[in-house]
């Protein structure tokens, strides 16, 4: 009896192995996600062996059904000898095809369900499997799925976690149960993603963020409760600073659109998108992007005034932000000075007790380089009426 030991061994060790260099092979971020599905594991690891056992224990007997010189008197038996004949090498050449059929069928299977499209499908499915019954996502599973999204690079793998999370986000909103406070980790885990990883998010990444954002702004809007409403203009301002980190495109003014739609008509609301606005804007002045800087000057006047005059948060972001203008240069200067010159339209106080009042919030609050830029804006302006002064007693001395 010839039995192709060799390579039945080679066989059974390939199979024993094929998991283990499947995990090597993988991006550390997937594998660390599938050495916790022990039954996956176990499922792969096991279930190849054992069948390949069960076909090699079948071959053996079949292998010495076959060397008999005698007929069998079973149909089993008889099956066989009709077959392959009274040639066991036969019966092997079979058992070793069937084995490399198994050995096929494990890789494909495994390379299939271990690659990050469907490793992201099953976490997103995981995550969504609450929602039917409480309208919430299954925190451990999104926290997965977030993991994965942050240590990914930028790109079409961060990309991949990002639509898993708008269908998810998506998911959640059209159940009756949503009341537009149930999405806290999906919002926070999105902030994580794009700025928490060893690499910034890609301009890509941050397009579709915003898209994700704006989408779950205006339907935290419709809803009785503010706090995702909150979280997703919170977000909105961390991610639009952030996107200014790539050079200069449509993609950063996506993020002071999106923060346009949050009109809930609550006064919270308004006050949570003013200081977005003023983050974002304060922010892109420094980098010099002035066109980010620009439309969130813009947006902020424009929020201003469907309340003014005011003197309350509204006032002291958007004279904050005009400061930010002001100690930038003289064009930038040039370009601030108009809308100080309407300050008695915008404010219910005089604009010297608003820059006052602004710059003491900014020092409470810890935000010193805007503070100087409004004490500085305060002395220029007191410095032209002063100058102004000057001309005007001038020609009255002259005049008289």
């Amino acid at each position: 009896m010839s039995i192709p030991l060799d390579a039945i061994i080679t066989i059974f060790i390939f199979l024993i192995g094929l998991p283990a260099f499947t995990l090597q092979i993988l991006d550390r971020e997937l594998r660390r996600i599938v050495l916790k599905w022990h039954s996956q594991l176990i499922f792969y690891t096991i279930v190849p062996i054992l069948l390949s056992g069960v076909v090699f224990a079948l071959g053996l007997k079949a292998s010495l059904i076959c060397n008999q010189e005698t007929e069998p008197n079973h149909f089993v038996g008889k099956a066989l000898v009709a077959v392959f004949g009274h040639d066991e090498e036969y019966v092997w050449i079979a058992i070793l095809i069937v084995l490399l059929s198994i050995v096929g069928s494990s890789t494909l299977l495994i390379t299939a369900y271990w690659r990050r499209r469907p490793i992201i499908h099953k976490l997103s499915r995981l995550a969504a499997r609450k929602i039917p019954m409480g309208g919430r996502l299954a925190e451990p599973d999104l926290k997965e799925l977030v993991q994965l999204g942050v240590q990914s690079q930028p790109g079409q793998d961060k990309a991949l976690v990002l639509k898993a999370l708008a269908r998810l986000a998506e998911s959640v909103q059209a159940n009756a149960k949503y009341d537009g406070a149930r999405l806290e980790d999906l919002i926070l885990g999105l902030e994580e993603i794009l700025g928490a990883g060893p690499q910034i998010a890609s301009p890509m990444n941050f397009q579709f963020a915003a898209d994700l954002l704006s989408n779950l702004i205006m339907s935290a809007c419709k809803k009785k409760s503010a706090d995702d409403l909150k979280l997703a203009i919170q977000t909105v301002s961390m991610s639009g600073r952030l996107s200014l980190h790539h050079e200069p495109s449509h993609i950063q003014n996506k993020f002071v659109e999106a923060l346009t739609l949050a009109n809930n008509g609550q006064p919270e609301g308004s006050m949570w998108v003013s200081q977005a606005l003023f983050e974002i804007g304060s922010e892109a002045v420094e980098r010099h992007q002035m066109l980010v800087a620009m439309a969130a000057l813009s947006k902020n006047e424009s929020l201003l005034l469907r309340q003014s005059p005011t003197n309350g948060e509204l006032a002291r972001d958007f004279i904050s932000l005009l400061a930010h203008f002001w100690a930038q240069g003289e064009a930038a200067k040039n370009y601030a000075t108009p809308y100080l010159k309407d300050a008695p339209s915008y404010f219910s106080q005089p604009l010297p007790e608003v820059i006052k009042a602004a710059q003491k919030h900014c020092e409470k609050t810890a935000r010193f380089k805007t503070s100087g830029h409004l004490s500085q804006m305060l002395d220029g302006i007191k410095l032209a009426r002063l100058h102004k002064s000057k001309i005007f007693q001038r020609k009255t001395g002259t005049s008289n």
